[in-house]
């Protein structure tokens, strides 16, 4: 069996077009959703490159829901939009190469709660659905490497300047951080990801 001749019938590049006059949004939005990885039971798939009917979107992006344990709710992040982001960059060698996910997420306070969290994020295993401007959700965390998280703060100096809390988080994944359409259990009801919007069955879904 010629190997090269079965790697060669994977190609899925597709023309990328963009149409002149479009507004990309950059940043992301204000709530950011946070869970211990432990507490997440069952993962979305990310289909394989070789998979049945993957096309480019479909490689970048979850199929599923995650699954939380009994009674966990995606948590909410508060985020200063003008000074937190998400970024990817590629790393290692052929062919092991992976992506670096990293975000920094601002808090606007040092008060006793975000330090608290601070204290534990530090040695944790944390995983972050992020929401861009456009509306799309991300994922930072993946099931097979751990997330790091590393917080900072700042009380200000003079009476311009601004404190808070800085969250740096980093993590390997197979794939620049992961899209997301599936359901998001949160505090305030399920949040179809799909559409952004709340849904109905409250219960349905991680």
């Amino acid at each position: 069996m010629d190997k090269n001749k079965d790697c060669a019938s994977v190609d899925l590049y597709e023309s990328l077009n963009f149409c002149q006059g479009q507004t990309v949004l950059p940043g992301i939005r204000m709530e950011v959703f946070f869970q211990k990885k432990s507490n997440i039971l069952g993962w979305p798939t990310l289909p394989g490159i070789a998979s049945a009917g993957a096309d480019m979107k479909k490689i970048a992006t979850y199929d599923g829901d995650f699954v939380l344990a009994a009674d966990k709710k995606w948590l909410q992040l508060d985020v200063l939009t003008a000074a937190s982001n998400i970024t990817s960059a590629s790393q290692g060698e052929k062919p092991s190469k992976t992506f670096l996910n990293s975000a920094t997420l601002k808090y606007a306070d040092v008060d006793e709660a975000v330090t608290g969290f601070c204290r534990m994020a530090n040695s944790d295993d944390l995983v972050f659905v992020v929401r861009q401007r456009n509306g799309k959700f991300r994922v930072l965390g993946s099931e097979a490497f751990e997330t790091n998280v590393n917080p900072s703060q700042d009380s200000g100096m003079a009476v311009t300047d601004a404190s808070g809390t800085q969250l740096e988080v980093s993590t390997t994944d197979v794939c620049p951080a992961p899209y997301y359409t599936g359901r998001l259990l949160t505090e305030k009801g399920t949040i179809d990801c799909a559409t952004g919007k709340l849904v109905v069955d409250e219960g349905a879904g991680g």
